[in-house]
């Protein structure tokens, strides 16, 4: 009986040092990192799947010899990448939750052989609402690294075109560089966009 209270003695001290050590950790992280929310502008790479389900639509169809003289034809077609807005909350020094909005705007011209004459320009727009998981795993003074993943979802249209679909972005390596004013660089891949992510952000 004494043996099973001693073991059980020692496991509460064990379970209780490592509890301590961890909000020692944590401790010392807050007081030279002392921000509970963040704030984040940026621009992202190229959106793929918008453009997909929502651009160059004319290619998925091969047109009789009538219809490749005569039928209006899809010029030259643009977006801006997605331009978005994130808020953070750093619930400890290894994980911070997020929202991202943001939109992806598109436009191009329409060309009708008949008349010769290019149209106005068609515009539009996907909107897109992520939540973000993400994973500290460098945490100095004025440096994070960190990646993450988040699952959302897109909507929009283009051109007579609507639709609204799933989105899911990685992000295997992301770092800030700066405490209060920060800036911040991304390599991401998934539906929302593919390549880099760049831009500005305030810690409060």
């Amino acid at each position: 009986m004494k043996v099973k209270i001693i073991i059980l003695l020692s496991l509460v001290c064990v379970f209780s040092a490592d509890l301590m050590g961890a909000q020692t950790k944590e401790d010392r992280f807050r007081k030279k990192f002392p921000y509970k929310y963040e704030f984040r502008i940026g621009w992202a790479g190229y959106p793929s799947l918008d453009a997909d389900n929502h651009m160059h639509l004319n290619d998925r169809i091969i047109p009789s010899f009538l219809d490749g003289l005569y039928s209006p034809k899809r010029g030259p077609e643009y977006m801006t990448g997605i331009i978005y807005g994130e808020f953070s909350i750093h619930f400890k020094r290894w994980f911070t939750l997020s929202v991202i909005a943001g939109v992806n705007g598109m436009w191009g011209r329409m060309y009708y052989p008949v008349e010769d004459e290019w149209s106005s320009n068609r515009r539009g727009a996907v909107v897109t609402l992520l939540p973000v998981a993400r994973f500290n795993w460098v945490n100095a003074r004025a440096v994070r690294l960190y990646s993450s993943a988040g699952l959302g979802i897109s909507g929009g249209g283009f051109g007579g075109s609507n639709d609204c679909y799933a989105a899911l972005q990685v992000t295997p390596i992301g770092i800030t560089l700066g405490r209060k004013f920060f800036v911040f660089g991304e390599c991401s891949l998934g539906t929302a966009w593919l390549g880099g992510n760049f831009g500005l952000g305030y810690r409060f």
